[in-house]
């Protein structure tokens, strides 16, 4: 009876202790989804011929105090990294083996329908999610123009599965010119939309980090301004 008694005892508590942490476990709130924000669908016909982009685009620092449309910046999200067979997955710019290590933050300061914020470009989708919110455009760099863009695209590089493939100091090498094939699509894009940038590599890693939460595997590459011309 004795030991009988010990047992049902034991059983007890750990029916308590087992509903007590269920019934925490109950009261932790839900991981909050991410915010998204579905983009519109790209123009695929064009109205501008590409010889024309070439001969005039330009690097411009100086902007007009007006925003950017939400249809201008899905179109210029899918110039750099849009998908365009779903069936492969392929996208608007090449990237060794199909690995793809490239991502696009979208430093959103004045776009018409968008809230001030730094977001993530998801391809598949073609959508954005949230990151950060507010102007953030002093945590991208000190140039002027950084600060005064109504949109920074800031292009990041996550070598991890292309290092896999053929090794890190290779893979990084083809990450970096992956990333001048996006740039120079989104320039050529701005051109098309009668916009205006710039290509940057004076970033400040040290802010852009943290703010976005970049994995030490992932950093950051180039920052392309869009604006309209002032």
């Amino acid at each position: 009876m004795y030991r009988l008694a010990i047992v049902l005892v034991l059983t007890l508590a750990a029916v308590v202790v087992g509903c007590h942490l269920y019934a925490a476990d109950e009261a932790k709130p839900a991981a909050a989804a991410p915010v998204t924000i579905q983009l519109g669908p790209p123009d695929t016909s064009g109205k501008m011929p590409l010889e024309q982009t070439l001969a005039t685009r330009r690097s411009v620092r100086k902007y007009a105090n007006a925003p950017i449309s939400m249809p201008q910046l899905s179109q210029l999200l899918w110039a750099a990294q849009g998908i365009t067979d779903p069936a492969t997955g392929h996208r608007t710019a090449p990237s060794a083996m199909g690995t793809y290590p490239l991502h696009i933050y979208v430093f959103a300061a004045n776009v018409s329908d968008l809230a001030a914020g730094v977001y993530k470009y998801i391809p598949q989708g073609h959508k954005l999610e949230l990151v950060a919110e507010g102007n953030q455009n002093v945590s991208a760099g000190t140039q002027p123009q950084v600060r005064t863009a109504p949109v920074l695209f800031l292009v990041t590089a996550d070598t991890t599965a292309t290092a896999a493939r053929m090794g890190a100091p290779k893979a990084r090498d083809w990450a970096m010119l992956e990333a001048g094939c996006v740039t120079e699509n989104i320039l050529l894009q701005e051109v098309s939309l009668g916009l205006i940038g710039v290509p940057m590599a004076g970033y400040d890693p040290v802010k852009i980090k943290p703010l976005l939460k970049l994995p030490d595997s992932e950093e950051p590459v180039f920052i392309i301004s869009a604006a309209r011309r002032g």
